[in-house]
């Protein structure tokens, strides 16, 4: 039997930028190729969606990909993940795999609740979860089709970035997260200030989590 449809959720996604909210480069010199990894998630047996964009080159310390994702959203789908990724090949076998760059997670609800957005989401490295830079992605949610939801995912005028200072440390209180102490604590350890509602770290490659809520 077919899963569950919930609705559709159109991802665009804009751009991404290899610098942190102190102006730091902090995406690898020798990454020159990404792509943007879109996944929704639940626990089993829902199965995760996941959809990817089109690879494009590294300008500047920014990619930029204008590009629509359309997801379907399975009943009992509780996360969104976002990961900039490049292409691995093996020099063996000469198999092109995937690394993830840097990724982030949203709350697939607290998504639903706050659409249609256009925001930058800062994104935190694999393993040692340090910065990753941001991405910027404007999304919409339908339960009727991918068409009306993209109808309504207006995105602003598209203005590459070069600035990130709103998410710096003197963020007002309403931005601050706090680790779910019955959770998987955050390598780095203490809170995290994020941009956005609830929003989990991707803290390795196995998958192992860190959620932060409000």
């Amino acid at each position: 039997m077919a899963d569950a449809v919930r609705g559709y959720l159109v991802v665009t996604v804009a751009e991404a930028s290899g610098r942190n909210k102190d102006e730091q480069d902090v995406w690898d010199p020798n990454f020159f190729e990404g792509y943007v990894k879109v996944e929704i998630r639940g626990k089993p047996p829902v199965p995760t969606v996941k959809v990817s964009s089109s690879v494009k080159r590294v300008l500047a310390g920014q990619i930029s990909w204008q590009e629509e994702i359309v997801c379907d959203v399975l009943e009992g789908a509780n996360e969104l993940r976002l990961m900039l990724c490049k292409e691995k090949r093996n020099a063996a076998t000469g198999a092109v795999g995937q690394s993830i760059v840097a990724a982030c997670g949203i709350y697939v609800d607290d998504i639903l609740e706050a659409v249609p957005i256009d925001k930058y989401f800062e994104l935190f490295k694999p393993k040692n979860g340090g910065d990753g830079g941001f991405i910027r992605v404007a999304m919409n949610f339908s339960t009727e089709s991918p068409e009306e939801a993209a109808a309504g995912n207006q995105v602003a005028p598209y203005v590459p970035s070069t600035s990130f200072k709103k998410y710096s440390k003197s963020s007002t209180e309403a931005e601050e997260a706090e680790l779910n102490e019955d959770l998987t604590d955050s390598p780095g350890g203490g809170k995290r200030r994020i941009p956005f509602g609830k929003i989990l770290v991707l803290a390795g490659a196995g998958g192992g989590l860190v959620f932060a809520q409000r």
